[in-house]
């Protein structure tokens, strides 16, 4: 038998599984996938069944409240606790910023040092971005202000 329209008839292994079974179908592998996404759902029940269209699964996930709970929950950010620094130089932050295109004659970089809790902020310009040219201007800084306890770059 020839279904006309999606809901009509689902082939079940040789054996036609009727309307009313679609939904339990559904159900029974969007637990068992643990509310899986709409992609995974046709794939294990496109294996099994014929006539399920990815409509079909779309408005049957559309109607699953724990999906719809998880899809409102809001996202994230990347940082869930702030750094916290309690005195200077506990923790410093370092960068380059490239400036290929605009150099000062020879030098194309520039080097940015800054403590986190004071934001005071010290540059070098740099000829290169090579580690032995930036480890120079690092140890000049740590010469002057001492080595944080922590360096983030």
């Amino acid at each position: 038998m020839v279904a006309s329209h999606w809901y009509s008839y689902i082939v079940q292994l040789g054996d036609y599984v009727v309307v009313l079974q679609m939904y339990d179908k559904l159900l029974e592998k969007h637990i068992a996938l643990a509310h899986g996404c709409r992609n995974r759902l046709e794939k294990e029940l496109g294996s099994k069944y014929g006539g399920i269209t990815r409509e079909a699964i779309s408005i049957f996930i559309s109607l699953c409240e724990p999906c719809q709970l998880k899809r409102k929950q809001p996202k994230k950010g990347l940082v869930v606790k702030p750094i916290l620094s309690n005195t200077m130089n506990s923790r410093c932050q370092v960068d380059l910023i490239d400036m290929q295109t605009q150099p000062d004659g020879d030098f194309k970089f520039i080097f940015v040092y800054q403590d986190h809790l004071t934001k005071f902020v010290q540059l070098r310009a740099l000829k290169t971005k090579t580690a032995k040219e930036v480890a120079e201007k690092l140890y000049e800084i740590f010469m002057t202000f001492g080595a944080p306890h922590i360096l983030q770059s």
